[in-house]
């Protein structure tokens, strides 16, 4: 018999208590012994725990799976890829499609060692959706963030967003801020929102607020269940597919900076590019319907009457401008109450009530961004709503 103690449970031997126990399942113990001594380390927290296969899996398999489609731009992608390995978690894949580039790319991308890129290569130029559809069929993670190659991840981007999910479990997406930088040292950061708060963000597409891709992280499977990319849509596919994934849920907007946004002389935009973003919205809202549908079209009678404004502004006629701006908020107020939309209309609005040199003194004087329309025309692009909707068009 067993002696028993004070509350009458019987006492092992100490040699049982310490005897190590069989393993039935045969289960093979990691190998890798910083993992291990990482694992240890939260014993104290949670008593001792088995490490099974499934656990040693989850390690080995993915979080975030990062997509880089580049074509000739060896001078600006090894910044972006060095962003990506600099991440504070390590939890990740970074996939590379060389889109059949004729520089030193492709033989700079292939002598690259590290398990957790992958490289690819196009025979035939396409377009960048291609790659990135490309990229989303070889992506193993939970979770996709589109960049381009030519930005630049902070260090914390990617766990400020996984932390986002965690707290907004429901969410299908989570976009932070973004600092806007170039050649010259000119930087400027565009903050939207506190704190962190799900958000329906469709309202705010319809009138024109597209986040730059690499500055969001979704779901892999809302991107799939969406469709992908579009090539039917270039050059404004980013457009099309954000209409897309809003229905599919609300997304986080973050306080943190996740991306920084360079803008250079290769960037570009297509002639007429108003137009082409009106005519992918009235394709969206045609397929709504009931008070959704009547909603959606105030938002884009609202956004005509912005973009009268902008026109009249630009003409340097700030009283007609400033009706127009009116117009759009007495006809839509919620623009107002949504931090992406008033970001939007409240700087001209201040720039034809103080006037252009006040609203703007603070602004910080970007360089000049050549971009070339589909007619092979230049112009430059150096105001905010320029930069912003070419920050999506490269």
């Amino acid at each position: 018999m067993r002696k028993l103690g004070v509350s009458g449970v019987k006492l092992r031997k100490k040699s049982e208590s310490l005897k190590p126990k069989e393993n039935p399942r045969g289960l093979k113990k990691p190998t890798d012994k910083a993992f291990y001594r990482r694992v240890s380390s939260i014993r104290g927290k949670f008593g001792k725990f088995k490490i099974n296969k499934r656990f040693c899996a989850m390690r080995s398999q993915p979080k975030i799976s990062i997509i880089v489609p580049t074509h000739n731009r060896r001078q600006f992608l090894e910044a972006t890829i060095n962003s990506v390995r600099a991440q504070s978690i390590t939890n990740w894949e970074l996939i590379v499609i060389d889109d059949a580039s004729d520089d030193e790319t492709w033989p700079w991308l292939r002598q690259l060692q590290n398990s957790q890129i992958k490289t690819f290569r196009l025979e035939q130029h396409s377009e960048r959706t291609a790659g990135r559809n490309w990229g989303l069929e070889a992506a193993k993670g939970e979770f996709v963030l589109f960049l381009d190659d030519d930005d630049l991840l902070p260090v914390s981007a990617l766990q400020a967003h996984l932390e986002s999910f965690q707290r907004h479990p429901s969410a299908s997406g989570s976009v932070g801020c973004y600092m806007m930088f170039d050649e010259n040292g000119a930087q400027q950061t565009f903050r939207y929102f506190r704190r962190r708060r799900l958000h329906d963000i469709w309202p705010d597409l319809l009138f024109g607020h597209i986040p730059v891709f690499g500055q969001c992280l979704f779901r892999a499977a809302v991107i799939k269940s969406a469709g992908g990319w579009d090539g039917e849509f270039i050059p404004i596919e980013d457009h099309q597919l954000w209409l897309r994934i809003a229905p599919h849920g609300r997304v986080v907007m973050l306080p943190e900076v996740v991306l920084h946004y360079r803008v250079h002389a290769g960037q570009w935009r297509p002639r007429k590019l108003w137009k082409l973003m009106t005519r992918v919205r009235q394709r969206a809202v045609k397929k709504l319907e009931g008070e959704r549908r009547k909603h959606a079209e105030r938002i884009m009678q609202a956004r005509e009457h912005f973009r009268e404004g902008e026109i009249f502004s630009g003409d340097g006629e700030a009283a007609r401008a400033l009706r127009s701006y009116l117009k759009a908020v007495r006809l839509q107020p919620g623009i107002l109450r949504s931090p992406l939309t008033r970001a939007m209309i409240m700087p001209p609005i201040m720039k034809c009530l103080v006037g252009e040199r006040l609203a703007n003194r603070q602004q910080p004087q970007f360089a000049r961004a050549r971009v070339v329309d589909y007619h092979g025309e230049e112009q430059a692009v150096h105001s905010r709503s320029e930069r912003e909707a070419s920050a999506s068009q490269r």
